[in-house]
């Protein structure tokens, strides 16, 4: 019988780890498989946005948990928390959304509690009310911008990305982005 190192085992132990956990996550939209030429529009939009985000020469932007602790620990020109996204995002594609017919407006879950998180929600209001927006199948135009997550363009269909919390405290819910400059939260 063979006997395996540390070093190979910890890597064996890893490489299962993630191979088992591939089958549990939701990903993105890939931007190959949009074919509704509104969203790509909107997807093209949501590219620049994060793009002249990350290129920022006045703002140091991230993403994900570890930005978070980043921004939160330090002072100046960080930027990254959901909310910041959700304003920058916002304000980057509205222009783009409204001129494709279609309508956006804010999303919070865990609102007030751990795991608070907030995105852009887009939707053809030819297809679904904003009123039954949480209720949105996959099958119905309601998609999520979520530049928070990896710092890059990711739209999911609405019931994914609600599969995204780890614990959901607080049922999401839909909020209003007031029309405001994302840099007034500096």
């Amino acid at each position: 019988m063979r006997k395996i190192t540390v070093i190979q085992f910890i890597r064996y132990s890893f490489i299962a780890l993630c191979l088992s956990l591939t089958a549990c996550v939701v990903t993105p939209i890939q931007h190959d498989d949009i074919n509704d030429p509104a969203l790509k529009n909107i997807h093209q939009a949501f590219s620049q946005t994060v793009t002249d985000a990350l290129n920022d020469p006045d703002e140091d932007w991230t993403s994900g948990w570890l930005g978070n602790m980043w921004v939160n620990f330090h002072e100046g020109r960080q930027r990254g928390l959901c909310y910041q996204w959700k304003y920058r995002v916002h304000a980057g594609v509205k222009e783009t959304v409204h001129a494709q017919g279609w309508q956006l407006t804010g999303i919070v879950i865990n609102q007030g509690a751990d795991g608070e998180h907030h995105a852009v929600i887009v939707y053809d209001p030819e297809q679904i009310q904003e009123e039954k927006l949480l209720s949105a199948n996959s099958a119905q135009a309601v998609f999520v911008l979520d530049a928070w997550r990896q710092g890059m363009p990711d739209i999911y269909h609405l019931s994914e990305w609600l599969q995204l919390a780890r614990h959901v405290h607080v049922p999401a819910k839909l909020i209003e982005i007031k029309p405001r400059n994302y840099s007034e939260l500096k």
